[in-house]
């Protein structure tokens, strides 16, 4: 006798307050499949890829009905248990999907087997093999009619496949959460990784679900809801109960799958299920496309304040009526409000804006700046019940933050499988490009080109802030970026304040909004006195000792100006981290600091840990907003987009452009009467300096004559020499983009090996240092770490530290997890690099004998560790030899180009 098939669809496991679920429901799998063809057939027909919308929703419909078709046969329940012992029901249909078949027509049946990972080999393979089934097909083949069809409409637009499958995997999603919330199973249901939408439930409309964004063509439909219902066994449930080893789980799975086989195979054949009918609604509220983005002035800040020009007219630029496709360069003063201007129109008119930063630094003070908006936004009676969202993504880490009715929260699942469902993303240039490109965990990977390039929320706006900060190869892949976004129609912003007109030139195909001596706009030109102290200079032959006097000389000037004027906000910024570490020290010193507790000295660099620096800036930022004095010593981590207000800038001379985003942090709202701005040194330093030597001379002539901060006269002195694209960073920008939004086979080896350069030839590794735990408000736990290009930690005879441990961070398949072993021989491009350093580690380490790392959380990673040595290639080629214990391994990566190449 044959065994029943198990015809599931879902499970769900209620557990109402108890431990263990009393019962466990079954959702019939023609129901929930019947409710997927159902959403597909109301979804609204304009948002189908194709030119033929209605064949596409065919397509998508027969791909709702096969797509499940493997479950039966792929049925398992799971229990595990966590380390208190407490039981997680889930289940699986593993494997399922690869069951799907539709010979006849090879598109559905590739939408069904690739509903589930939404990756981007899957959908690039797939969209490959589509445009060119027809050449592969015989004159006489009964498909090749189709297949020549396939190949049109991917020729037309070759993310067609790509967005039919998303609005399967929608619609399955949509199904699946409706469900779950209906039968009281709200882990799950918060557990849906891949959503597009928000479902809201009213406490006082049991059974009715609000869906937003809407995208059906009706504003109110029903969904049928079945299931059959299974009483947990009793001696199940004792076996729990009394369980005393977390190796049990395995033998509690086959009893409960043994269980649920026993009671379904006792069921008749024609088993009845119990029924629900569900109201699916549009959430009511007013049209938001239709609203005023300048209203929002004078609602969302603390006071209301009147918008000037510049954003009178982005507003309108952005209004997605009358100018569909904006495409902008905006040229403002610092501190005037371009954060604001684009966020409000954003709002206002619904785009999913991108907000992308040159450096990490500056995310956490936008994102507070942000927050505060999108708390007010929130409690408009427009936006009653909506769920508004803002997502920060550093790559290392993507959190997630909700805005409902004023009130902001954290989900409780993990903010990283969302991916880029945001109102508004924060991010840098780097992970941008590296999301853009696909590049993240396996599964569900598509979703972040997918949702760069079409928002269901209504359209994409894409902005890069402080765009003038990149050079070299940075800005290579910048140019290239923002040119392949103009060329896909994406809404583009460029705001900037300096940037150069080498670089403005470049991107001449960008309409300008120019309001930088724009007479409206000169209450942002704020007064501040100005000093050049260039008598303070630095020796290349004793660079040790002069490096010395330079910190002394430093700090006496900061001294001076404190002494001077006690309770001051001064801000001192110098270009390199051992410097401000050291002047640091000086005024601790000098000052009599003993502890950190209600400090006025701060200290600020790219290297102080990644889990410190947002706590650390908040802690100046608030002292800022109070008017409260503070020292704050730093490097250019802080220097462009920061709100600070500061009283004094002390700076270590550097190229124009740089000084004027740095006195950008001094008199910043124009409320200080003697602002002074403060130069110091004689030559920029070599690693810094943007200007060749008749740029030199108009800079210092300039200076020199200047009694009072003009940023005017010193934007004037902005000059670099003609920017020649790295033609290797062009072809490989260009065969990325071949790859992953043209399903160009052929350039899939790149992406594999994880060759995205974003600022420079050399890749970085993450520095750990594992004593100092941090816990953070959710109870999860790290170790101090930050980022350090690898040429940064060659070997010297006075850097190599005791348990050192270099390792490399690899995807798991078989547990689906990313974990560490030993670095291996290779290309660095394609390595996740993680240099742990173990003080009383007794493992396996590099340089026994040596001194354990010397790291203060309060200083940061000061000095870095040698673990590479450098050594002779010929090309293009760098090579680093690592050695730990008996074990060697070289790895390696490209060099830079050099001037003359």
């Amino acid at each position: 006798m044959s065994k029943r098939s198990f015809d599931f669809g879902r499970v769900f496991f209620p557990k109402n307050g108890h431990k263990i679920p009393q019962e466990i429901l079954f959702q019939p799998l023609g129901n929930h499949v019947n409710n997927v063809r159902k959403l597909v057939h109301y979804w609204n027909l304009e948002d189908f890829p194709t030119a033929n919308p209605i064949e596409s929703q065919k397509r998508v419909s027969l791909a709702a009905h096969l797509h499940d078709i493997g479950k039966p046969q792929k049925f398992k329940l799971t229990l595990k248990l966590d380390s208190k012992k407490q039981p997680e029901f889930s289940y699986s249909f593993r494997g399922h999907r690869f069951l799907a078949e539709s010979p006849n027509q090879p598109w559905v049946e590739m939408l069904a087997k690739g509903h589930h990972d939404f990756s981007v080999g899957d959908i690039c393979r797939d969209t490959y093999i589509l445009k060119n089934l027809a050449a592969k097909l015989s004159k006489d083949h009964p498909n090749l009619e189709i297949a020549e069809r396939y190949k049109d409409i991917l020729n037309l637009d070759s993310f067609a496949y790509a967005r039919e499958l998303f609005i399967l995997e929608m619609c399955d999603q949509i199904e699946a959460e409706i469900a779950c919330r209906f039968f009281e199973d709200k882990e799950q249901a918060e557990s849906r990784a891949f959503m597009d939408f928000n479902i809201i439930e009213k406490d006082s409309e049991k059974g009715t679900y609000y869906i937003d964004p809407w995208i059906f063509n009706q504003d109110e439909f029903e969904l049928t809801l079945a299931h059959w219902v299974m009483p947990t066994p009793e001696n199940f449930k004792k076996a729990l109960e009394t369980v005393n080893d977390k190796t049990q789980d395995s033998q509690l799975t086959d009893q409960l799958n043994l269980a649920v086989k026993n009671w379904w195979e006792s069921q008749p054949l024609q088993a009845k299920s119990l029924t629900n009918h569900v109201k699916i609604r549009r959430l009511p509220k007013d049209d938001l496309e239709k609203s005023d983005p300048l209203k929002l002035y004078q609602v969302l800040g603390k006071e209301p304040f009147s918008p000037n020009k510049m954003q009178r007219d982005l507003a309108q630029a952005l209004d997605p009526i009358s100018n569909p496709d904006p495409a902008i360069i905006l040229k403002a003063p610092t501190s005037s409000g371009k954060t604001e201007a684009i966020l409000f129109p954003a709002l206002a008119n619904d785009y999913r804006l991108f907000l992308v930063l040159p450096t990490r630094s500056l995310l956490e003070d936008q994102k507070e700046r942000i927050e505060s908006y999108l708390i007010r936004f929130s409690n408009l009676n427009e936006n009653k019940d909506r769920e508004i969202s803002l997502v920060v993504d550093t790559g290392a880490q993507m959190d997630r933050w909700l805005f409902t009715n004023g009130k902001m929260s954290k989900p409780k699942v993990n903010s990283r499988r969302h991916l880029y469902k945001g109102n508004v993303i924060l991010t840098t240039l780097d992970k941008f490009l590296y999301r853009y490109f696909s590049f993240g965990d396996k599964q569900k990977s598509f979703v972040f080109p997918h949702r760069i390039h079409h928002s269901n929320h209504g359209k994409t706006l894409i902005c890069f802030d402080e765009s003038h900060s990149y050079d070299e190869v940075a800005f290579t892949n910048f140019s290239s970026l923002v040119k392949s976004l103009y060329e896909a129609g994406r809404s583009l912003v460029l705001m900037t304040a300096t940037m150069p007109k080498e670089l403005s030139n470049q991107l001449d195909y960008l309409e300008t909004l120019d309001y930088i001596d724009h007479s409206e706009m000169n209450q942002y030109h704020r007064e501040r006195n100005f000093e050049w102290i260039s008598n303070i200079s630095r020796d290349p032959e004793k660079p040790e000792k002069s490096s010395e006097d330079f910190q002394n000389n430093f700090t006496q000037i900061i001294l001076n100006e404190w002494n001077a004027k006690p309770n001051r906000r001064i801000l001192a910024v110098v270009e390199t981290v051992k410097d401000a570490v050291e002047i640091y020290k000086n005024l601790k010193n000098s000052l009599n600091i003993v502890s950190t507790d209600n400090r006025f000295l701060f200290l600020y660099h790219g290297r102080i840990a990644d889990q410190l620096r947002p706590e650390l800036y908040k802690q100046i930022k608030q002292r800022d907003d109070n008017g409260q004095p503070y020292i704050l010593v730093t490097t250019s981590a802080i220097e462009v987009g920061c709100d600070l207000n500061s009283e004094v800038l002390i700076s270590e001379i550097c190229p124009p452009e740089n000084l004027i985003q740095r006195a950008g942090r001094c008199n910043r709202k124009g409320n200080i009467k003697d602002a002074k701005v403060i130069l110091v040194g004689d030559k920029i330093q070599d690693f810094a300096n943007s200007l060749d030597d008749d740029g030199w001379t108009n800079y210092a002539e300039t200076l020199v004559n200047l009694t009072n901060f003009d940023s005017k006269q010193i934007s004037e002195c902005i000059s670099r020499s003609e920017h020649i694209d790295d033609y290797r960073v062009v072809e490989l920008f260009s065969m990325l983009h071949e790859y992953v939004y043209g399903a160009d086979l052929t350039c899939q080896p790149i992406h594999e090996k994880g060759l995205v350069i974003t600022r420079s030839w050399t890749p970085s590794a993450t520095l750990i240092y594992k004593n100092d735990e941090f816990v953070d408000k959710h109870g999860n736990k790290s170790f101090p770490k930050v980022t350090v290009p690898l040429d940064r930690l060659l070997q010297r005879d006075d850097n190599q530290f005791a348990n050192t441990h270099v390792y490399e961070r690899y995807y798991d398949v078989e547990t689906t997890h990313w974990v560490l072993r030993p670095l291996r021989f290779g290309s660095a491009y394609s390595k996740d690099i993680v240099i742990e350093m173990s003080p009383n580690n007794d493992g396996a380490c590099m340089y026994d004998g040596k001194e354990e790392y010397n790291y203060d959380p309060e200083l940061g990673f000061v000095n870095l560790p040698g673990v590479f040595i450098k050594l002779r290639a010929k090309g293009f080629e760098e090579k680093l030899l690592c050695q730990h214990e008996d074990k060697k391994v070289i790895i390696s990566y490209t060099k830079a180009l050099d001037k003359e190449d």
